[in-house]
């Protein structure tokens, strides 16, 4: 029987939720040895590896007319947000694990959305200055921290954008990439010191799925828990999209969850 927690990933949320329209999102993955995430994996989790390894996700997303359910388009505000996630299996309320989007680091543009997520959905962000800009050639993406340091920076190539992933890419194919990476309607914050997973829905329209190169001339997470900055393996990218956000976390304390739990 189907619980609450058994949601489509294009399904539209149920009941009261927010709306926003990603105009722009890219995600860009980095194959990263599973040890060095191990720290962020919650008690009864378990990293998902693609061909023996985790993969780290720099997922920048462009939100515009975010809103409530109930409200018009023209009330809704835009921002930016940078999250650093990757993929696992996850404990939920009901028991039962399911594939989701783990949250390494997330990272917003301003303080109301901040806000917002932190007393509604339970998802704490750091804000941070986070900027997409782009020439004819190229599009590129910068988050720094307040006192202007670097702390990401990478540059898509518009010429690379299509349906076919780089050939050095470590999936056989886009859709693949598509399914193991964003084929999850949920995403999850651990909270090490209280020992508390938060987990939130995240639904959209179905999109096409376009792939490119990506160039990182830094990315200050993966320097500092994997000691090296990993080239990226491919990028995703959707444009215009609406996105359903739920409205609530679910909270799950893990004290007692033995992490052998399947």
């Amino acid at each position: 029987m189907a619980t609450s927690f058994d949601i489509e990933p294009t399904a539209r949320l149920r009941g009261f939720h927010f709306i926003g329209t990603v105009a722009r999102r890219f995600l860009i993955s980095y194959p990263v040895a599973p040890a060095a995430l191990s720290s962020f994996v919650p008690p009864g989790g378990e990293l998902c590896t693609w061909r023996n390894m985790a993969w780290v996700s720099a997922c920048f997303v462009n939100v515009k007319q975010m809103r409530p359910s109930f409200a018009p388009a023209p009330l809704g505000f835009g921002f930016n947000y940078l999250i650093f996630r990757t993929m696992a299996e996850l404990p939920f309320p009901d028991g039962k694990r399911r594939r989701s989007v783990l949250i390494l680091e997330p990272n917003i543009d301003s303080r109301m959305p901040a806000r917002v997520g932190a007393l509604t959905g339970g998802i704490r962000f750091n804000v941070r200055d986070i900027s997409l800009s782009q020439t004819e050639e190229a599009w590129s993406i910068v988050m720094r921290s307040d006192a202007g340091e670097t702390l990401y920076e990478a540059q898509i190539r518009k010429d690379s954008i299509g349906p076919d992933l780089p050939a050095h890419s470590a999936f056989p194919d886009a859709a693949t990439a598509d399914e193991f990476l964003l084929g999850v309607s949920y995403g999850g914050q651990f909270d090490k010191n209280a020992k508390r997973m938060t987990l939130l829905a995240e639904t959209h329209e179905p999109w096409e799925t376009l792939v490119g190169q990506c160039t990182t001339k830094r990315n200050a997470f993966l320097e500092s828990h994997c000691k090296s900055c990993v080239e990226a393996d491919h990028v995703i990218t959707m444009t215009d999209i609406p996105h359903y956000f739920a409205a609530k976390g679910h909270k799950l304390q893990l004290d007692a969850v033995n992490r052998t739990q399947k």
